[in-house]
């Protein structure tokens, strides 16, 4: 156990110290190119800045005005129709538009009916098996000014959907 904490605890130093040391030793100028890449990071930020902001107001204002509650509330029974646990009903609506959401929405219900439950299971695997893929997209399309999406959300959603019903499906076989 304290070979793997020392190995943990220098590992991702040591792996920062070999790429300065294998570059220095090529030749590259370190210090100028970290600030380079630094820039350019900056710029990708300010440049996806907006679409982020755009992003968090909407699922604020999602949150805030109680669709979620409303949206759960018609989808319970359907879902339950279909052996769909309703209580995943919040996490399947909010997790392709945001983590952080849905990490509270998933550490709530967590609390409340705890990890080693069959509903903890399945919604630990629905975390774990998809995205928040409006804000991935955001991101990368927002990175390289793409304007036409074409079928990207599209896929993104019925991938990240069937990836969570996929999840609730293994988990109801195991």
């Amino acid at each position: 156990m304290i070979l793997m904490n020392l190995i943990s605890d220098f590992s991702i130093p040591g792996v920062i110290l070999i790429i300065v040391l294998v570059a220095y030793l090529k030749g590259v100028p370190v210090f100028d190119v970290f600030v380079e890449g630094a820039r350019e990071g900056a710029k990708t930020a300010f440049n996806i800045l907006p679409t982020m902001v755009g992003i968090i107001a909407a699922v604020s204002i999602i949150n805030a005005s109680g669709l979620i509650d409303i949206l759960t509330g018609l989808i319970s029974k359907p879902l339950n129709l279909i052996g769909i646990p309703p209580e995943t009903a919040p996490i399947l609506l909010i997790r392709p538009f945001s983590g952080s959401a849905s990490l509270g929405m998933f550490s709530e219900q967590i609390r409340i009916y705890g990890a080693d439950t069959y509903l903890g299971r399945v919604l630990s695997t629905i975390m774990g098996s998809s995205e928040t893929v409006l804000y991935t997209i955001a991101v990368y399309f927002g990175a390289t000014n793409a304007k036409d999406t074409r079928h990207a959300v599209a896929a993104s959603l019925i991938s990240s959907y069937l990836g969570m019903f996929a999840a609730i499906y293994i988990c109801k076989v195991l």
